[in-house]
């Protein structure tokens, strides 16, 4: 990218990027190291005063699953007069746009809300739609066609869940394929005409699938946890189970599931 119409401009400049990644799966990464490969993350270069690229952000992040916007502070990065950029990665990544903001920081103000409502239940699978290469989901029509495998093992009640989000605790909704968490928030107060909300939000956990080379793919358990150094964890780790966990998980993961696969 060639953001030449920026040259000798040194404030404040945001790389907005819109797109999304086809990420790989387990099996994949297995043939990519097989075949002496290894993926890595998107990282930005710029040109430096011989001339050369040079990286000077090691990652900025990826827009997984659907188009996802990156916003990418370039703001006293360059170094030199060119504005010349490049991302470079073995991503399968689709760019759809690609923006420039110069404009100043205004003020902002940062309220976090907890869930009124939290609940789980069970809901289906939303209709697939392709556009090119991308999928995307009809949440209007729910499919229950038993389409998707699920792990056996212990998953959360159907309800509320409020007691298990309230932090980035290792205390999980296990919900299995085809559930749905509705979260619902209480209403803000009217803001003044030259303001507006932003939503963001923040959710905190893991995904688990079920390719052959994945680790334990045929089961819930072992739970992640935080502080661990890799999946499945090695027999020197153990899952930080205290009193007040055991007695929470007790009570909400009574809902067992007997999946159709046999073990592996």
């Amino acid at each position: 990218l060639n953001l030449d119409d920026k040259k000798g401009f040194d404030g404040r400049t945001l790389l907005l990027l819109t797109g999304w990644t086809d990420y790989a799966f387990s099996s994949d990464n297995l043939a990519a190291s097989q075949s002496g490969k290894s993926l890595f993350l998107p990282k930005l270069q710029v040109k430096n005063k011989r001339g050369e690229w040079q990286t000077i952000i090691d990652s900025i992040g990826i827009s997984v699953g659907r188009p996802q916007t990156l916003v990418v502070d370039l703001t006293g990065k360059f170094l030199s007069d060119s504005r010349e950029v490049r991302i470079v990665t073995n991503f399968k990544t689709f760019w759809d746009k690609i923006a420039v903001g110069t404009s100043k920081q205004t003020e902002v103000k940062t309220t976090e809300l907890k869930p009124a409502q939290a609940n789980l239940r069970e809901r289906g699978f939303s209709e697939e739609i392709k556009h090119g290469e991308m999928i995307a989901a009809n949440y209007d029509k729910v499919l229950n066609d038993g389409r998707w495998k699920y792990f056996s093992g212990a998953f959360t009640k159907l309800g509320a869940v409020n007691r298990l989000l309230e932090a980035v605790d290792d205390v999980f909704v296990i919900s299995k394929t085809g559930d749905e968490l509705t979260l619902s928030f209480d209403a803000l107060p009217e803001l003044p005409a030259n303001r507006k909300y932003t939503f963001l939000l923040f959710a905190d956990g893991y995904s688990k699938e079920m390719d052959i080379n994945s680790g334990s793919p045929d089961a819930v358990f072992p739970l992640p946890f935080k502080q661990m150094k890799k999946y499945p964890y090695a027999a020197n780790e153990q899952f930080p189970m205290s009193e007040e966990k055991r007695r929470i998980y007790d009570e909400y993961t009574t809902r067992t599931v007997k999946g159709f696969l046999p073990r592996i």
